[in-house]
């Protein structure tokens, strides 16, 4: 079959079921155990980075998006276990994008908060990291139209993600009742941004007025 990352094929080949908690566990298990690099995303950061993938305007190989999850080149499927785990993983995507293009809220598995759990973890910061490492790996195609748009809608996932040393994202990290709003807005911009990719004449209507502006195992 051609690499080239084909919508026809997915469409065929995988359920579009979401996965179940017992999927999820397993999946996540696996991601960290010492069957995978120390490097490759756990499942808070796939589920943002999948995301991510079903906005995205450039298409990208599945091997291509493979190598970027597992940190693995070239990506071996050379056991049941393995190719179970990979099946898992083109399930959840497919289930994502369907979610976009049917309008469906995305539910994230992690609560939209920056706050610290009771193990001194934030996983909306784990997931957002997992988004933004796919935007980072296509940053050309994310801001090739639209920039300003595109760079409004992203602000609560950069602020989220904690990935650089910008000093109005730090400064807006300080007003915890701010950063709240923009975090709860995200599962609304995950739609904002996959229609302003394919509908660009319309503007994503954001609620927040906003600034221009990897997981557990990193």
């Amino acid at each position: 079959m051609d690499n080239i990352f084909n919508l026809e094929f997915y469409s065929m080949s995988s359920t579009r079921d979401p996965l179940t908690d017992s999927q999820i566990d397993q999946l996540d298990a696996y991601l960290l155990s010492d069957k995978v690099q120390e490097e490759a995303l756990d499942y808070i950061a796939l589920h943002g980075y999948l995301c991510a993938l079903a906005i995205s305007p450039e298409p990208l190989a599945e091997e291509q998006w493979l190598e970027q999850v597992l940190a693995e080149t070239p990506v071996q499927e050379d056991s049941a276990e393995r190719h179970e785990m990979l099946n898992l993983m083109r399930q959840e995507f497919v289930y994502l994008r369907e979610c976009l293009e049917s309008d469906q809220d995305i539910d994230l598995p992690c609560d939209l908060t920056l706050e610290l759990d009771e193990e001194d973890d934030c996983l909306l910061e784990y997931w957002a990291q997992g988004f933004m490492e796919l935007i980072f790996s296509q940053e050309d195609a994310w801001f090739a139209q639209q920039e300003e748009d595109v760079a409004e809608c992203l602000l609560p996932f950069m602020l989220a993600a904690k990935l650089d040393e910008d000093a109005e994202l730090e400064e807006l990290r300080h007003q915890p009742e701010f950063c709240q709003q923009l975090c709860e807005q995200i599962p609304e911009l995950l739609q904002d941004l996959y229609l302003l990719f394919r509908v660009p004449a319309d503007k994503p209507k954001g609620s927040f007025s906003g600034k221009k502006g990897q997981g557990r195992k990193h």
